[in-house]
């Protein structure tokens, strides 16, 4: 079977190797858009009482956790006249981002003592997104800590919560995964043309590998 098959390729080589070539072009540019659709999640057991608490908190009372959490320290008091309208004009600024279903802070609480620090000089701020998936759920994490982190007038702003969490830990997998392809990739093919002792032979091996994982997307 395996000799007809070899004939046959040979006979058609040209054919073959643009249905080939075609072929792994097609598949790997479909399965690229696999990335964006990563989700980064599993960390919580659904069966345990925690879950089940926060279900039923969210099927019944709508409550659910915002992407976004902003924690906004000052030199002075949270309840420091320059320090509220400061953190009034930056509520303001992130309310008007068109992702953001809804916004809460300690201030527009009404100074909820759970949502400032023990020494009063540092309070949060929740964004609640209006993302419908996780691929912009996840970009949305890196707008927001990329566009607000930092300072803000008299205020340093640090940004955490669920969507910059996913970003920051999408982002950096990515990135660890182009190094280490950046490095294995180059080392394999020394290691090839080391054993092979010929450049043909040693490419070879290299580009059924990467076929085999574009193709395998």
């Amino acid at each position: 079977m395996f000799a007809a098959l070899g004939h046959a390729i040979v006979k058609r080589r040209k054919r073959t190797l643009s249905i080939f070539i075609l072929a792994v072009i097609i598949l790997g540019s479909v399965g690229s858009l696999a990335f964006s659709r990563l989700d980064s999640g599993g960390y919580s057991d659904l069966n345990s009482d925690s879950a089940k608490a926060f279900k039923y908190l969210e099927d019944t009372f709508k409550v659910k956790d915002p992407a976004v959490v902003f924690v906004i320290h000052s030199e002075k008091l949270v309840t420091d006249p320059e320090v509220v309208a400061s953190a009034a004009r930056f509520e303001a600024k992130v309310k008007s981002e068109p992702s953001a279903d809804s916004v809460l802070s300690f201030w527009s609480a009404g100074g909820a003592p759970t949502l400032k620090s023990n020494d009063g000089k540092s309070a949060y701020l929740f964004v609640y997104l209006n993302a419908d998936n996780f691929s912009s759920f996840d970009a949305l994490g890196g707008h927001y800590r990329d566009t607000y982190e930092g300072k803000f007038e008299n205020l340093s702003i640090y940004a955490s919560g669920g969507a910059v969490f996913a970003n920051s830990i999408n982002s950096k997998i990515k990135d660890d995964l182009k190094l280490a392809e950046a490095i294995s990739i180059p080392l394999t093919f020394v290691l090839l043309l080391f054993i092979f002792g010929a450049m043909v032979a040693s490419t070879m091996p290299l580009l059924v590998g990467v076929s085999a994982i574009l193709g395998a997307f």
